[in-house]
Order: structure tokens, then C-alpha cells, then sequence
């Protein structure tokens, strides 16, 4: 997308005529961010009404219909892209100030990306606790903690209030340097959410149907039999291709 582009998307969810909660620019680059990482394929028609908190977005016409939805998708292909590389490096657009505190305000584009994310992955929470156990549990914690940081200091705050002291890095004493910790991890904590929810999706891609057909929506418990016949249960077999 050129700039052109992002900011007529950016105006165009900016505008009061939107329904209360839809999503900023910045918001909305998060969230297709946790869609694209989902460990399941979630088609458009499922996501596209969560821009607009579930309401119309009250398109003028048409035209202002067709060309708002394609900006949509041109979007979501640069951040699935992304993910596919599994890339570490920023959102477009979005960067971190130097002066910490001014990451967790409202207009900063890395906070309303963390909102826009955490809202995601809630939104996903279903689909994700099924694939999630063990080590890729407390492997996908430690980068939610982090992608959702900066979406408010008030969330910010009950991580660091729960995050063990023993379990802090050297220095990281105040919250300050926590947050600073915090910022210097989102780079790798975004290439690490991307890989674990490609992973699952190509393990079950892979063992989930004869003929390569993705195993869309397909669920498979831990302690169910892996569907590639081994006979062994899912969490020793394939499963385990996901940690």
C-alpha cells in the first residue's frame, strides 16, 4: 500500500461517522496480525465485521464500500506476508518514542497496535486453547505479555505486579525498566507469535487431510489419537511438532 492509500484508510476509520469502537488504523494492523497467526484459517467474512465493533461501517455508496474493503485487504496481505516470514520488524508505520511512558498513550501507533492485537487474540482465544499445552503454553504467554504490553498502562501494571521478581532479568527492578525490557523484546515476540500459529497451521495442514486440503477448523485434542495413524496419541506424535 502506498501512503496514498493508508492514510484514506486511516480518514476513513478516523471518521466520526464510524460506529463507536471501530478500529484505528494502527488497531486494525494489530488485529489482522493475530488473525493471520491464527493457528486455523479465519475467513474474511468472519473478521472483516470486527472493524466496525460488529455494525455497518456506514459506507457512503458503493464505490466508497468496494474501495475501503479492497485497502482492507491490501492491508491484511502486507501483514500476512509478514507473518508467513515470519518477519521481526515493526508494524508500518508504527514506532516506539523514546520516552517510554509516551508508548502507552492513547494516539501512540505501538499502543493502539497492542490493543488492536490483544483484542485479536482474545477474539481468537477458542480456536487457540486447543491447540496450546505444555511448553507452546508458556512459550505463547510470554509473547502475548509482550504484544500486548503497551496496550494501556493499567494492563502494563498488573504484568509486571504478577511477573515474579525472581523471574525479572537483572534490572529490571522499576516498572520503567521493565517497560524498557518490555519494548526491546516486541521486535523477537513478534516473530515468535508469528511462528508458533504457522506452525500448528502447517502441522495440521500437513497430518490433518489425505491431499494436502487444509484441515480448516479442524481441532484435535491432546490426548486424541494423532489423525496421521500412527496410533499414538496427538501430543506425542505430530502434536509435538509444534514446540
Amino acid at each position: 500500500m502506498n501512503k496514498a492509500d493508508v492514510q484514506l484508510l486511516a480518514n476513513f476509520l478516523d471518521n466520526p461517522e464510524r460506529p463507536d469502537g471501530t478500529l484505528r488504523l494502527h488497531e486494525l494492523q494489530g488485529f489482522l496480525f493475530a488473525i493471520a497467526s491464527s493457528p486455523e484459517t479465519i475467513a474474511p467474512s468472519e473478521w472483516l465485521p470486527v472493524i466496525g465493533n460488529d455494525e455497518g461501517l456506514n459506507f457512503a455508496d458503493q464505490k466508497e464500500a468496494q474501495e475501503i474493503l479492497a485497502l482492507v485487504m491490501a492491508l491484511y496481505n502486507e501483514v500476512n506476508t509478514t507473518v508467513l516470514e515470519r518477519s521481526n520488524a515493526l508494524p508500518a508505520g508504527c514506532a516506539f518514542d523514546e520516552d517510554i511512558s509516551k508508548n502507552f498513550e492513547d494516539e501512540s501507533s505501538i499502543s493502539q497496535w497492542s490493543r488492536g492485537f490483544a483484542s485479536g487474540h482474545d477474539w481468537l482465544a477458542e480456536v487457540w486453547e486447543e491447540y496450546l499445552f505444555d511448553e507452546l503454553d508458556e512459550e505463547c504467554g510470554a509473547t502475548l505479555m509482550v504484544l500486548s504490553f503497551f496496550g494501556s498502562k493499567k494492563l502494563a501494571g498488573a504484568y509486571y505486579k504478577d511477573m515474579a521478581p525472581g523471574k525479572r532479568k537483572r534490572g529490571d527492578a522499576s516498572f520503567e525498566n521493565f517497560a524498557k525490557t518490555m519494548r526491546e523484546m516486541f521486535p523477537d515476540a513478534l516473530a515468535s507469535y508469528a511462528h508458533i500459529g504457522r506452525s500448528i497451521f502447517e502441522a495440521v495442514l500437513e497430518h490433518g487431510k489425505a491431499g494436502g486440503e487444509p484441515a480448516v477448523g479442524m481441532k484435535i485434542g491432546r490426548n486424541q489419537p494423532c489423525p496421521c495413524g500412527s496410533g499414538k496419541k496427538y501430543k506425542k506424535c505430530c502434536g509435538g511438532t509444534v514446540h
